[in-house]
């Protein structure tokens, strides 16, 4: 079950919730960015001056809902870190701290984006811890439940370049979004060059990686497709691509979409890069070594 000296089933349900609340986190934050909520609770921490909780209307609702579960990943990440300080592993001793770093900070970026507002330059860092944790827990999780095995990113080189490609694209897409863009929010490109965002050429570097990030990243799910621990993981994460795309190219880039659509596309995109690197750190590990372990 794990590496921990106790072998203790609470200690990798435990990483799964940290990593589940940590996606939860990045998924519910990029829906917070395309349905323009964050202002919707202009104060902190509570959502409005005097008044804790919001009112009864999706925006507001949106961007206290995510509050909440973000700061729930602080003390669920500082667990995990404890934790895996008794683990042999030393990525499960070393990633959830890494996890919990890029939660606290991204946190403060993000109360500051609230009651201040923040540049291009802190919003992309705020982004980039905000993925980092997401990344790091997982790959801890994934360790943690894999149990002895022997960790070799080299077996996986294709999926990892997929994640670092999604997560490069989604950085250079804030300093290419325009006041108020879809182009900021973590989500896919719509296939076509926007009069609301940055230069042409930006814009152009844009597309080219999203391209071969869908290239690398549907390779990936469609090998994973092969290795029974990775099957279910890896249909889930097509399907998702298939109707990322789909959203792209047939209703955001054919005249705009409403809230809810703006909404699932961008929570689908943060869906696409939590399982890529769950698939990810599956690929990386030898499950030889697990069997043998047993």
């Amino acid at each position: 079950m794990s590496t921990l000296d106790a072998r203790s089933r609470g200690t990798g349900t435990l990483f799964v919730v940290a990593a589940l609340t940590t996606l939860g986190a990045v998924i519910l934050g990029s829906v917070v960015c395309a349905t323009d909520s964050s202002a919707a609770c202009p104060n902190w921490p509570g959502c409005y001056p005097g008044q804790i909780g919001p009112e009864a209307h999706l925006n507001p609702v949106l961007e206290f809902v995510h509050r909440v579960v973000a700061v729930s990943t602080g003390p669920l990440l500082l667990v995990a870190a404890l934790l895996g300080l008794r683990d042999r592993n030393r990525l499960v001793r070393f990633a959830p701290w890494l996890a919990l770093v890029g939660a606290l900070v991204a946190g403060v970026l993000g109360m500051l984006t609230v009651t201040r507002g923040i540049s291009k330059t802190a919003a992309a860092i705020d982004l980039g811890f905000s993925l980092v944790a997401m990344i790091a827990i997982t790959l801890a999780a994934v360790l943690v439940l894999r149990g002895p095995a022997t960790w070799r990113p080299r077996r996986a080189p294709l999926a990892w370049a997929a994640v670092g490609a999604l997560f490069g694209f989604h950085i250079l897409s804030i300093f290419v979004a325009g006041p108020g863009s879809l182009t900021r929010c973590v989500s896919w490109p719509v296939w076509r060059q926007l009069d609301a965002d940055g230069t042409p050429v930006l814009q152009w570097l844009r597309l080219a990686l999203a391209a071969v990030a869908v290239v690398l990243a549907v390779f990936t799910a469609v090998r994973a497709l092969r290795r029974r621990d990775t099957r279910m993981i890896a249909a889930v994460v097509l399907l998702l691509i298939v109707t990322e795309l789909i959203l792209g190219l047939t209703v955001l880039a054919g005249g705009g979409a409403g809230t809810e659509l703006k909404g699932l596309y961008a929570a689908l995109a943060g869906a696409i890069l939590g399982g890529l690197t769950w698939i990810a750190t599956l690929s990386s590990t030898d499950p030889e070594k697990q069997l043998q372990s047993r």
